[in-house]
């Protein structure tokens, strides 16, 4: 790990950072560094390991959130750009394009709408 980039994160931070044989929950509390890490571990993915942009999913529960992770992860890439071509988004978001993605085969329209709780009242 004496060659690996300084990230400015503490170790247990930084070894998730590196972490790259699968799957890696970050779980801590408020204001601990959770995204600092998701986004550091991103941009490492994709300047030193070659990662395609477009191959890693991001998933919060906020719009602001999700924003707020993408403009951080531009800020750490070489080309800023490449952050455009990632999927940060909510999990909700995230399956309703799926959904609208596979529509046909789920057996919905094309057009579904999505109820909100006050839809569900008034239905």
């Amino acid at each position: 790990m004496s060659n690996a980039p300084k990230f400015g994160l503490n170790g247990p931070q930084s070894e998730a950072v590196l972490y790259l044989d699968g799957p890696c929950l970050v779980l801590a509390g408020a204001g601990s560094g959770k995204t600092r890490v998701i986004t550091q571990k991103i941009a490492y993915m994709i300047e030193h390991c070659g990662y395609d942009p477009r191959t890693i999913a991001a998933l919060t529960f906020t719009n602001k959130a999700a924003l707020e992770m993408q403009e951080r992860i531009a800020k750490l890439l070489k080309q800023p750009k490449q952050a455009k071509q990632l999927t940060v988004s909510t999990f909700h978001s995230l399956g309703v394009k799926i959904l609208r993605q596979e529509a046909a085969g789920v057996g919905l329209k094309d057009k579904f709408s999505i109820m909100d709780s006050d839809d569900c009242y008034t239905v």
